[in-house]
C-alpha cells in the first residue's frame, strides 16, 4: 500500500534540503521565496531577470531516483551564481574557472540536494536510489511531465542571486 505523504510536506522537505546543501556546502543564506504547481503542464527554465541576475544563460542539473517513490529533482541557476558558487567551493580564482569545473559544482549541488531528500522520503518509509547527475548549459530549456508525475518549481534566493528547484514526483505503482 503506498504512503500517501501531505504535498506540504514535501515542499517542507524540498526547501529545508536546499536550505540545508547550501548552507553546508558554500555557507550562503538561502531564503524559499515561493513555489507553483507544473503538473500535466509543460515547464520551461526560468527566465533570467536582467534586474536581479546579469546571467546569459542558465546551468540545470538533474538527479533522478527510483524505488518506491520516482522523481527527479532538478536545480535552474544562472551562469553568475553557478560560477560563484564554484570559485566559493573549489578556491579556482573566478577567472580560470572552466565550464566543465563550473558543471561538476552544479551535478554536486544537485546530487547533494536530491540525496538530502531522498533520505527525508526514506525516513518515511519511501526508500529510493539516486541517479547520476547530468548538468545541461544553455538559454531556454523545457520540462514536461505528460500527465505521468506532479511537478513544482520552487524559488529561492541565494545571496542576491534566484535559484529554481523542479520537483517531479510519483509514487510507485
Amino acid at each position: 500500500m503506498p504512503v500517501s505523504i501531505p504535498v506540504e510536506r514535501i515542499h517542507e522537505f524540498l526547501s529545508d534540503s536546499l536550505i540545508k546543501v547550501v548552507d553546508t556546502m558554500i555557507g550562503w543564506n538561502c531564503e524559499f521565496k515561493g513555489h507553483e504547481s507544473y503538473s500535466g503542464k509543460q515547464a520551461f527554465s526560468p527566465k533570467i531577470d536582467p534586474a536581479k541576475d546579469s546571467s546569459t544563460r542558465m546551468f540545470a542539473s538533474s538527479v533522478g531516483f527510483a524505488g518506491e517513490i520516482n522523481g527527479v529533482c532538478y536545480l535552474f541557476m544562472g551562469d553568475r551564481f553557478a560560477y560563484t558558487a564554484a570559485h566559493e567551493i573549489t578556491a579556482i580564482d573566478m577567472g580560470e574557472l572552466e565550464d566543465e569545473t563550473v558543471r561538476d559544482v552544479c551535478g554536486e549541488l544537485t546530487n547533494m540536494f536530491a540525496g538530502t531528500f531522498k533520505n527525508c522520503m526514506a525516513d518515511l518509509g519511501l526508500p529510493s536510489t539516486l541517479t547520476i547527475p547530468t548538468v545541461v548549459q544553455g538559454k531556454r530549456m523545457a520540462i514536461s511531465t505528460a500527465g505521468t508525475a506532479d511537478q513544482f518549481r520552487f524559488t529561492f534566493e541565494v545571496e542576491g542571486f534566484p535559484i529554481f528547484a523542479d520537483l517531479l514526483l510519483s509514487e510507485k505503482r
